[in-house]
């Protein structure tokens, strides 16, 4: 008798596509699969690919260069030599061997190549950040994403609606924004949108001082000074700011003997020119370069003149020199900015380039502004800078509960 063929039960079998970088996450979540192979998923996952740029590497150096990243399996590309003789060049490996090619590389006289591929590796894994201020209290910056709410009151601009025109006015509108979740209130005495014209220390004082003093007795916040002058920013701590946000990066160079002396926290921004003169160029040969080369010499010009390591913070500079397309370069590449290996903070808020991108006037910008702090929270920014600190604030918070689930 003829047997009929046997019938395969049908399997389904449900593909689906894991990113890497979550691979070791996603199995911790499978209640089948056991912790042995999460651990061996994040040696994995660990063993990703990094891409590095290396600004100008003489013809000389990028000899030695070429010959050690063949040994070691690194891929390089190489950019246009330029009339110095230099040429970018592009390393691509996993971290452990492009570390270990700067190892060889400072081995092979090439110390300062070699240490500046090593130090930047470490800064870019760099992830526990605390920011202390003069009372000795710590924030910890890496637990959440910190909010600032923006307080200008300068002539042209606005508060919730209304131009302030006393330091009562400042309180409500502060205190409604520490209701609404604000971590700092930045105070800014000086329109930095792009034409603006500098204002004398004096006026800018009679505006920020009266401000500051009132939210400090008032509120129990901290409050940022957002100004490039080292004498408002010196008045400014004694009158209760917390923090100064110099949107120059040190253009004024007493300002780090001043935050030094101080002790004060200092936001550090990328601005080409000033904002009379920003937006005139905003062409670069690479951008993201010119930014992180930037604030790293900036970093370092503080930390020689005695600024502790746990009072910097970087900010990119959104809408100051860039153009629209530049400013969307920037926050598609944000994870770049850790190569500084600081806590990082971003205000886009209402900016010219999200009303470009929807074409939208300043007063309908929520949506995109929050669009881009929860596109910050998610890469890990630190601190966001923001007109509507309540909607912020969900957003940030939502986005922070799926980054650590």
């Amino acid at each position: 008798m003829e047997r009929s063929p046997r019938i395969e039960p049908a399997v389904e079998h449900n593909p689906r596509v894991i990113e890497l970088a979550q691979l070791p996450r996603a199995l911790r979540a499978m209640s089948d699969v056991e912790e042995s192979q999460a651990q061996a998923a994040e040696r994995l996952a660990s063993r990703a690919r990094r891409a590095l740029r290396l600004d100008a590497v003489p013809e000389d150096d990028a000899e030695k260069l070429l010959e050690e990243a063949q040994a070691l399996g690194v891929t390089v590309f190489e950019g246009i030599v330029g009339s110095g003789g230099s040429a970018p060049r592009i390393l691509v490996a996993d971290e452990q061997t492009l570390r270990r090619l700067g190892a060889v590389l400072e081995s092979r006289n090439l110390k300062g190549l070699g240490s500046a591929i090593r130090n930047t590796l470490s800064a870019y894994e760099r992830t526990g950040f605390v920011l202390s201020f003069t009372s000795g209290e710590r924030m910890d910056l890496a637990s959440q994403t910190r909010v600032m709410g923006i307080l200008n009151v300068t002539p042209d601009s606005f508060s919730e609606g209304r131009r302030i025109v006393s330091a009562a006015e400042a309180v409500d509108i502060a205190a409604k924004m520490v209701e609404d979740g604000a971590d700092f209130v930045d105070v800014g005495g000086e329109s930095t949108r792009p034409g603006a014209a500098p204002v004398p220390d004096d006026e800018e004082l009679r505006r920020v001082v009266p401000v500051i003093e009132a939210i400090k007795r008032e509120l129990a916040v901290r409050v940022s000074i957002d100004t490039t002058k080292a004498r408002v920013a010196r008045q400014a701590i004694d009158a209760g700011a917390d923090l100064v946000n110099d949107v120059s990066g040190f253009a004024e160079p007493a300002m780090i003997a001043v935050v030094r002396d101080t002790h004060v926290p200092v936001v550090v921004m990328h601005m080409r020119g000033t904002p009379r003169t920003m937006q005139q160029d905003t062409s670069y040969v690479d951008l993201l370069s010119s930014v992180v080369g930037f604030l790293r010499k900036r970093v370092e010009k503080a930390l020689a003149a005695g600024v502790a390591d746990d009072k910097i913070l970087v900010d990119p500079g959104l809408g100051f020199g860039k153009s629209a397309a530049g400013n969307l370069q920037i926050l598609r590449e944000l994870p770049t900015l850790r190569s500084v290996g600081r806590p990082i903070l971003i205000g886009a808020s209402r900016k010219s380039f999200i009303g470009t991108a929807l074409d939208l006037p300043v007063g309908e910008r929520l949506e995109g502004s929050l669009g881009v702090a929860a596109l910050a929270a998610w890469h890990g920014v630190h601190v966001v800078r923001a007109h509507d600190v309540a909607a912020t604030r969900r957003v940030t918070r939502m986005i922070d509960a799926i980054r650590r689930s």
